[in-house]
């Protein structure tokens, strides 16, 4: 019996994991920052530099610079801690999603999604992500859970597309209250979707490798601090509903959706 929604249905391009370190990786959000950075630096600058003309704008200037590093160490504060999230209540829910992350992060969320399961949180677990959701779902089996209820998408390569499939086949179950597992830097991102196609979401965060050292960290961070005020925009200027996906996305929907309708866990 089929057991995920198989990326043979996906025949997209997948060349790493998500979270992976290198200059590679490191070099757009490094050269982002610095834009950033260069920005202010150059705006103070020209404000500053006809200061005999201009004296008005120096303090408003300094304020506005001082704001914005303030603002943006806060936010990677909030963002890398998951601070202020939604606290689980621990009512029982209709199913536990792990999102997919690399590989470096698969054990954890198998661990956490085994704990809940054996307390009887939510009767399946769903995994989602292009690569990682054969191998966590092989994790969860090894850690004693059911072959039977487990399920996953291998098709969704971006956080708004774990959203996307996991809602195209889980919906079609009559699912909408989940346990959502991710890592505290990707938790919050991940909320935001998750909520806008439709699912009732508690957060449970699983931890970062102890492993990683500072700079790996600080990349998570700055990553999430840049995505996560532009999710949020995005969700207020062009909300899921009024957003049409793309050819080759929507025959994959369809599929997923078809996928969902099954029957594929015990009573």
């Amino acid at each position: 019996m089929q057991s995920m929604f198989d990326s043979r249905f996906c025949p997209r391009e997948f060349t790493q994991f998500p979270i992976e370190f290198g200059w590679q990786q490191l070099r757009p959000p490094i050269l982002l920052f610095l834009a950033i950075l260069i920005a202010i630096v150059v705006s103070f600058w020209l404000i500053t530099r006809k200061w005999r003309f201009n004296r008005k704008w120096i303090i408003p200037g300094i304020a506005a610079l001082v704001f914005s590093l303030i603002a943006i160490g806060l936010l990677s504060i909030v963002v890398v801690n998951g601070l202020f999230l939604p606290a689980d209540p621990g009512t029982s829910v209709d199913a536990i999603v792990i999102l997919g992350r690399g590989r470096a992060l698969r054990m954890e969320r198998a661990r956490v999604a085994t704990q809940l399961w054996q307390a009887k949180r939510a009767p399946v677990i769903f995994v989602s992500g292009r690569g990682d959701a054969l191998p966590i779902i092989e994790l969860l089996i090894a850690q004693g859970v059911p072959r039977n209820v487990v399920d996953g998408e291998n098709c969704s390569l971006t956080t708004k597309e774990n959203a996307i499939f996991s809602a195209a086949i889980l919906q079609q179950r009559n699912i909408q209250r989940i346990l959502l597992i991710s890592d505290p830097p990707h938790m919050w991102r991940s909320l935001v979707e998750f909520r806008a196609y439709g699912f009732t979401v508690i957060p449970r965060t699983s931890q970062l490798p102890d492993e990683w050292n500072l700079p790996q960290i600080a990349y998570v961070a700055l990553r999430e601090s840049i995505g996560f005020p532009w999710y949020l925009w995005r969700q207020l200027v062009a909300p899921p509903s009024q957003m049409m996906p793309d050819v080759e996305l929507s025959a994959l929907l369809q599929k997923a959706q078809q996928y969902g309708q099954q029957r594929l866990y015990v009573d």
